[in-house]
C-alpha cells in the first residue's frame, strides 16, 4: 500500500505555543481507515505501520488523531527522535537515573489496565498542578480525569503504559506508542504523554527526566531502533529541553539531521574553508552551525557558498560583556525601543543593503536572505530591532543555540540605534543566562565590547557544551 496516497484533512487554528500566532494542521482520523477506499486489497489496515511512516514525516498522534504542523511563516514544530544505540545520557541525565534506584517501572500491555480510579486520582492531581493558573480553570472530577486518560489510550491499537511505583505507591504513568516495519517488527518507540505525583517528594527526583531515561532502556532491551519523543520547538521553553537527549536527529525539510553530524574540517589547502557547495540547504546550514561552521562568500561576484571556521574566533564572553560610557549615557535617555522578531526579512535586507568601507559589494545575497529567512522560520535565526516611533532605524540579526549567539551582521539608519540595540540584547540575552556571543572575526566594533580571540579548537569545544545549555527563560521583548 502506498501510505503518501492517503489524504489529509487541513484546519487552521489559533497556535498552542504562541498564541499570537496561527497555525496549520494537517490531520487524519484512524476510524477513517475502515473505510474500503483506503482498504483495497488489504483484509485490515495496517495502521502501525502506516503510523510508522508518519513519524519518520514528523506527524505526532492524540486519541485516534494523527496530525503535523506545517505552517506557512513557521517552521519551528518539526519531529525529534534519538538513535537508541548512539544515546549517551549527560552528566544532569545520570544524576537522575540516581536519584530512583527505589522506583519500580512496570511495562503493562493490557489496555484494560490503561484506566483506572488510582490513575484518575493521580492525573486529576497533575493536571491541576500544570493548568491550575489558566483562565476559567476548573479541577477535574475523577469521571472527567478516567475521560481522559480513555481518550489518551485510545484510538490507535500499538499503545503501552510504563507504570511507576515507589514502595507500591503510583507516582508516575507514561504512555508510549509503538509503530512496526513491513516486517512486523517494532522500528520506534514514541513518547505520548507522562503524568506523575507532583509531591514535593517526588518533583526533586527529576521523575520526568528519569521518565525518558526509562523508556530509552525499554527501545534498547527490545532493540527498538528508535526513540520518538515528540515535537521539537527550539524557541518553546516548554519543549526544547527535548534536544538535551543526545545525539538526536531533527527533522529540517523533509531530512533527519543528526546532531553528532561530522562536517569537514578546514584543511591547509583551504585555510579557514571546510568545503564549497553551490547551494544554502536548510539542514546543511542548521548542521553547519552546529559544529563551528558558517557560510560567507561574495555573491556579487559570483562565488559559490565558502563555509568557514576562522581561526582564532573572534567571542564575547558575556559575563565580561563591556559597554563603553558614551553608550552608557546613550542608553539613560536612549529615544529608541527595541524587539525581537518582529521584522527579520526587513532586517536582513537592511543589513544587505549596508555598505562597509572594507568591502566591496555586499556579502549578504538573495541565496543568504532566503537561507536565513527559513533559518529564522524554523526558530534558529532572530532579529533584533531598533525603532524610533514607528520607524525601523537600525538591528542586526543572528542565531540561537543553546546559551549561544552567533551575530553575524547590523545596520544603521540612525545614530547609535544598533549599537544600543546590540547591548539592550547583550544584557537580557546574559538575564536569561546566556554565556557567549559569536562575532566569527575581528572587527574594531565589537572590540569595544569585549570580544576577544581565542583558538579555533577552544571555540569548538566551547560551543559543543553551550549549545547544550538551555537558557533559564525565554528571550522576549
Amino acid at each position: 500500500m502506498n501510505f503518501s496516497e492517503i489524504p489529509f484533512a487541513k484546519d487552521s487554528c489559533p497556535c498552542g505555543y504562541f498564541p499570537e500566532k496561527e497555525c496549520t494542521q494537517y490531520f487524519n482520523i484512524s476510524y477513517w481507515f475502515d473505510e474500503k477506499e483506503f482498504l483495497k486489497d488489504e483484509k485490515t489496515f495496517p495502521i502501525k505501520q502506516y503510523y510508522g511512516y508518519l513519524k519518520r514525516n514528523g506527524f505526532c498522534r492524540y486519541s485516534a488523531m494523527f496530525y503535523k504542523y506545517d505552517c506557512k511563516n513557521c517552521k519551528q514544530c518539526t519531529g525529534i527522535r534519538v538513535p537508541v544505540n548512539k544515546f549517551k545520557p549527560s552528566k544532569n541525565q545520570r544524576a537522575a537515573w540516581n536519584k530512583n534506584p527505589d522506583i519500580e517501572v512496570t511495562l503493562v500491555k493490557d489496555s484494560e489496565k490503561f484506566v483506572s480510579e488510582e490513575r484518575a486520582l493521580l492525573f486529576r492531581e497533575y493536571d491541576a498542578y500544570h493548568n491550575a493558573n489558566q483562565a476559567g480553570f476548573t479541577k477535574k472530577t475523577i469521571e472527567e480525569a478516567l475521560d481522559a486518560i480513555r481518550e489518551m489510550n485510545s484510538g490507535y491499537p500499538g499503545v503501552w503504559n510504563l507504570e511507576y511505583r515507589l514502595n507500591g505507591r503510583l507516582i508516575g504513568v507514561g504512555i508510549v506508542d509503538y509503530t512496526e516495519s513491513s516486517d512486523g517488527k517494532i522500528d520506534a518507540l514514541c513518547s505520548n504523554y507522562f503524568y506523575y505525583e507532583v509531591s514535593p517528594e517526588i518533583l526533586k527526583r527529576s521523575i520526568g527526566v528519569f521518565s525518558v531515561l526509562k523508556e530509552l532502556e525499554l527501545c534498547k532491551e527490545m532493540e527498538i531502533p528508535y526513540y520518538y519523543l515528540g515535537l521539537y520547538l527550539p524557541e518553546c521553553h516548554k519543549m526544547n529541553y527535548k534536544n538535551n537527549y543526545e545525539p538526536n536527529e531533527i527533522l529540517i525539510e523533509n531530512t533527519w539531521l543528526s546532531s553528532d553530524y561530522d562536517f569537514p574540517k578546514p584543511g591547509n589547502d583551504y585555510g579557514d574553508i571546510c568545503f564549497i557547495t553551490d547551494e544554502i540547504e536548510l539542514p546543511v546550514l542548521l548542521g553547519a552551525y552546529r559544529d563551528g561552521i558558517f557560510p560567507w562568500f561574495n555573491e556579487d561576484e559570483g562565488e559559490p557558498v565558502l563555509w568557514q571556521s576562522p581561526d582564532p574566533r573572534f567571542v564575547i564572553p558575556v559575563e565580561k560583556l563591556h559597554i563603553p560610557k558614551t553608550l552608557k549615557k546613550f542608553l539613560k535617555k536612549s529615544p529608541y525601543t527595541y524587539t525581537i522578531d518582529k521584522c527579520f526579512e526587513e532586517v536582513i535586507t537592511q543589513c544587505s543593503l549596508m555598505r562597509r568601507p572594507d568591502q566591496n559589494g555586499t556579502w549578504i545575497g538573495p541565496k543568504m536572505i532566503e537561507a536565513y529567512t527559513n533559518l529564522h522560520q524554523s526558530g534558529y535565526a532572530h532579529s533584533i530591532e531598533a525603532w524610533h516611533g514607528d520607524k525601523l532605524v537600525g538591528g542586526f540579526y543572528g542565531e540561537l543555540f543553546g546559551s549561544l549567539f552567533c551575530g553575524e551582521s547590523m545596520f544603521t539608519i540612525e545614530d547609535n540605534s544598533s549599537s544600543s540595540a546590540f547591548v539592550w540584547f547583550a544584557q537580557k540575552f546574559k538575564e536569561c543566562g546566556g554565556q557567549l556571543i559569536d562575532c566569527q572575526v575581528y572587527t574594531d566594533n565589537m572590540a569595544r565590547y569585549g570580544a576577544i580571540e581565542i583558538p579555533r579548537s577552544e571555540y569548538l569545544k566551547k560551543i559543543k557544551q553551550l549549545q547544550k545549555i538551555r537558557l533559564k527563560k525565554e528571550l522576549k521583548d
